[in-house]
């Protein structure tokens, strides 16, 4: 997908380690964006909440499966 080249270890430490502290604070952005657009909602920021914003984000991602009939 992508085609980058990174020679230093700690490089792609840092790399992976600020990709997997973004999908950890993801969920958050969206309760963040919630509240600010609906302050009625009032949602918390519980572990509770971070759960269910991560499963609706996975029945949202929009990708299907695809099988192969090549019987």
């Amino acid at each position: 997908m992508f085609n980058i080249k990174v020679k230093s270890p700690a490089v792609m430490a840092l790399i992976a380690l600020a990709a997997i502290v973004f999908i950890f604070i993801s969920p958050f952005f969206v309760l963040w964006s919630l509240n600010i657009l609906f302050p009625a909602l009032a949602i918390p920021y519980t572990f509770d909440t971070w759960c269910a914003i991560v499963l609706i984000g996975v029945f949202l991602r929009g990708e299907s499966i695809k099988f192969n009939k090549n019987d």
